[in-house]
């Protein structure tokens, strides 16, 4: 379970304790739950911000001068716990927006899971589960994307063909797999390639055929939970080469860029890694013209056109 897994889970079973142990020493509550009493205290003040609502009464709360002046915890309006969820229909809507994306990508038990789910957030919202909304993802082998959860659920290796469209080739691979998640309309796998003995992300409907091995993981998925970091950089990744402004470092701190050239004025030279082309130029478009593609050429051209697109749009003329 990762890091921030276990803190809500931790956060979830601290109120019922709490509610049950007023006036416990924070010390105490730290020891109870296996955290150091700092742990404890910044997980409170996280608290402070969750609730049903966005007003006093309707958020979690402590007596912070007891917490403060004689270190013991008092936790109050967290009455909402236990009961029923009640949800808005526009609350029901992106939850359920949520849901059917999962659905697109789930298999066997997990399929009938999220069904389950659905179901009963649409009986507690009051709509029907078969909404006019419908997401797309995709289309990926019903195989495949079995034999990737079982691989995933069994902490076991998977051996599969994968497809670079890039280089219209395919390549056999086994892989650790580590997680499945979905990313700007495609569903992704992080996992270690025993091939190339590195991190790999691959494109779950790119893979042709996957196999369950009997072999168990033999990596660790570590602590990458930072956006760069499912999209680690390589040979397949998508990448554009741009010159970045002096004075534009945070394009390089906020995105994932391999720097090739440091210039005397401060402006750099560097690559600019991300989960494909339509991605890639978004990106240079938000930077308000502190990054600049460099090549691929026609890559540079696409940008203008999108560029001259939008700003079109806005002036409400044609980009003809």
């Amino acid at each position: 379970m990762n890091p921030s897994l276990k803190q809500v889970v931790r956060m979830l079973a601290m109120v019922p304790y709490l509610q049950s142990n007023q006036g416990i020493p924070l010390a105490d509550l730290a020891r109870e739950f296996n955290i150091k009493p700092a742990q404890a205290q910044r997980e409170l003040e996280i608290m402070m911000l969750t609730g049903w609502g966005e007003f006093h009464g309707e958020l979690i709360d402590f007596d912070v001068t007891a917490l403060q002046d004689e270190g013991v915890v008092h936790i109050r309006d967290a009455d909402f716990m236990p009961r029923p969820l009640r949800v808005s229909r526009s609350e029901a809507a992106a939850l359920m927006v949520a849901l059917r994306t999962l659905r697109q990508s789930a298999a066997g038990d997990q399929a009938a899971l999220v069904d389950s789910a659905l179901a009963k957030l649409a009986e507690a919202a009051g709509t029907e589960v078969d909404t006019s909304v419908d997401v797309l993802l995709p289309a990926v082998d019903p195989a495949v994307q079995s034999a990737v959860a079982e691989a995933l659920a069994g902490n076991r290796q998977l051996q599969m063909v994968y497809a670079n469209d890039t280089r219209d080739e395919q390549s056999e691979r086994v892989v650790d797999p580590h997680r499945a998640f979905t990313q700007d309309g495609h569903r992704y796998l992080s996992a270690w390639c025993h091939k190339v003995e590195a991190d790999r992300l691959f494109r779950v409907d790119r893979i042709v055929a996957a196999t369950v091995l009997d072999a168990p993981v033999t990596t660790d998925a570590g602590q990458r939970t930072r956006l760069e970091d499912l999209f680690p950089q390589g040979p397949d990744t998508p990448s554009v080469v741009v010159e970045v402004d002096a004075g534009a470092d945070w394009l390089l701190e906020q995105y994932r860029m391999e720097v090739l050239e440091e210039r005397p004025d401060g402006s750099v030279r560097a690559r600019l890694f991300g989960s494909d082309p339509s991605w890639l130029r978004r990106v240079v478009m938000r930077s308000g013209g502190h990054a600049r593609v460099v090549e691929p050429a026609g890559f540079a051209d696409e940008v203008r056109d999108a560029a001259r697109s939008a700003l079109a749009a806005y002036d409400g003329t044609s980009s003809a």
